[in-house]
């Protein structure tokens, strides 16, 4: 920590949080503009009072996030891992990714919090950036299409990664991030339908599905699926929050995605290598069928349960809102 905030660090925190705030403006610009046009759509004649104060708070959660991203990444090595070793052009490549991403994902929270939607002004050109800059670059990505630590024998070989990653990058880099984007959108189709079965009405809508395709398309599948495990928690812990400051009996999943997204990014090493035991190990999970599976059946379990949470959370009476969101 103190290495961190050495004073060295500290004009590169600042710069990174200035790059940060200033593309957080058209972001906020951006979504503004989402809002108005969807209320225009429905025929809505709500209006909002917006300030320069609202769009600096705004654009400083872009800021915020640039900072945080330096620090995890540069200050903490947490996308530092022996599996994956980009050179140059894939380290710029992979950080240009994710500050993307970062920036994306502060205008889709900004969006649904406010108005409960997630538009496609952010997500789909999201998805096309994030595969055309990981097949261009080939080098990109957190962690590789497959690689399995099951068979590394210590002190004698590392996990098993296929040859054709190495001779293949760019085939690598798309299959990577179309992969990515497959089960971000695949898996939260189907917890989509599992949501309406369970609260007998839609509970997350199609931005959402839209949403997770362009965060897999620039982490790839295996963080795509810890994102998905974390995002319960990251959802009842804010809901609790909301419930307490505006007595809301409903809430978005999107932005509780997207901060689960968030914290698999700026914790990536320390998931990634998590072990519990020598027989047990979060790398190890995705390695083998019956690791997968067992990953992917807790995040379903834990999600539908947290629905299931949900809808008895909002038949606890609360204040009368005028506004009448979609969950």
């Amino acid at each position: 920590m103190d290495e961190l905030f050495h004073r060295q660090w500290m004009p590169f925190l600042a710069v990174a949080f200035l790059i940060g705030t200033v593309a957080g403006i058209p972001i906020s610009l951006i979504a503004d503009a989402q809002v108005r046009a969807f209320r225009q759509a429905i025929g809505s004649t709500q209006r909002t009072s917006r300030s320069f104060i609202h769009l600096g708070l705004e654009a400083s959660l872009c800021g915020i996030l640039f900072a945080a991203y330096a620090a995890a990444v540069w200050g903490f090595g947490m996308h530092s891992t022996p599996e994956v070793q980009p050179d140059m052009p894939g380290q710029v490549a992979r950080v240009a990714g994710h500050l993307l991403l970062l920036a994306l994902l502060a205008g889709c929270t900004l969006t649904d919090l406010r108005e409960y939607i997630i538009p496609d002004a952010f997500a789909l050109p999201g998805i096309v950036l994030g595969i055309l800059l990981a097949t261009a670059s080939g080098d990109s990505q957190l962690m590789h299409l497959w690689i399995d630590w099951n068979q590394a024998v210590p002190d004698l070989r590392g996990p098993f990664i296929p040859a054709w990653i190495g001779t293949h990058p760019h085939w690598h880099g798309l299959a990577w991030s179309l992969t990515g984007a497959a089960v971000g959108a695949g898996t939260v189709s189907i917890i989509r339908r599992l949501s309406t079965l369970i609260l007998q009405q839609e509970a997350m809508g199609q931005g959402d599905v839209t949403l997770m395709a362009m965060i897999g398309s620039l982490i790839g599948w295996q963080a795509v699926l810890l994102v998905l495990a974390l995002a319960p928690v990251c959802g009842v812990t804010a809901g609790l929050i909301v419930r307490l400051i505006t007595q809301r009996s409903f809430i978005s999943f999107g932005p509780w995605l997207s901060m689960a997204a968030v914290l698999v990014l700026l914790t990536w090493r320390r998931l990634w290598q998590l072990e519990a035991s020598d027989e047990f190990s979060i790398r190890k999970l995705f390695g083998d069928a019956p690791g997968l599976s067992i990953l992917a059946a807790a995040s379903v379990a834990s999600l539908a349960l947290m629905l299931a949470g949900l809808r008895l959370y909002r038949a606890i009476p609360v204040r009368n809102d005028d506004r009448k969101p979609p969950l």
